[in-house]
């Protein structure tokens, strides 16, 4: 009876172990996605700054384009007043 009481004893001692290091290894695994979560996002909000950045100085560029243009048809416009 004392054989059984001993192991039983030694088999919840050790389960309590295992259940510990269990739970020890899920708290490091989900603190791990946390900050890779958040890696992630920091990451992914510096790719956006970069992107927006780029498309604000394509706009820039386009619209300089577009405003040469627009004086270059009304300088046209005018000549072509004058001529007539």
């Amino acid at each position: 009876m004392e054989d059984e009481d001993n192991t039983d004893n030694n088999i919840n001692e050790k389960w309590g172990k295992n259940k510990a290091i269990i739970k020890e290894t899920k708290q490091q695994l989900t603190e791990k996605d946390e900050s890779t979560e958040i890696l992630k996002k920091r990451r992914y909000d510096e790719e956006c700054k970069i992107i927006i950045e780029q498309m604000k100085k394509a706009r820039e560029k386009m619209l300089i384009k577009e405003e040469g243009r627009m004086k270059s048809m009304s300088i046209t416009i005018k000549e072509k007043k004058h001529t007539k």
